[in-house]
């Protein structure tokens, strides 16, 4: 019995020990320096994601774990969190749009791999219309 106790208690230690070495190296969550809440940081995203992308509108969900980014031709960038980067999609117009009865918008993009998206933003209504018209 005595021997089990202490195989849990150094496996215990153990354990501990891994996850504060993940947290001092900031493993697997991003720093306050790269969350998607200003502009610029929104379209470097979008420009990483979609080479050649100059957005001209941006939004933010409060978190800033996802955004949307548009260029000047109305291409809209879907940009989300995913482990400690961003992962991005150019939506075409085979996405889908819903506004929620909380105001936020759930965006489903056509590549399935991606999965739906639902941000809370200022202008929803402008985004979901953007999207609508994407040919």
């Amino acid at each position: 019995m005595a021997g089990q106790a202490l195989q849990f208690l150094g496996s215990l230690a153990a354990i501990s020990a891994l996850v504060a070495i993940a947290a001092w190296l900031k493993l697997g969550t991003p720093d306050e320096a790269e969350r998607l809440d200003t502009a610029e940081r929104i379209a470097a995203a979008a420009l990483a994601a979609v080479p050649g992308f100059t957005a001209v509108a941006t939004a933010s969900d409060p978190t800033g774990e996802a955004a949307l980014a548009r260029d000047g031709d109305g291409r809209v960038v879907l940009l989300r969190r995913h482990g400690a980067h961003y992962a991005g999609r150019l939506l075409t117009h085979g996405a889908a749009t819903v506004l929620e009865p909380d105001g936020r918008l759930r965006i489903v993009p056509d590549d399935p791999r991606f999965g739906p998206v639902t941000l809370k933003l200022d202008n929803p209504d402008t985004w979901a219309t953007a999207i609508a018209a994407l040919g």
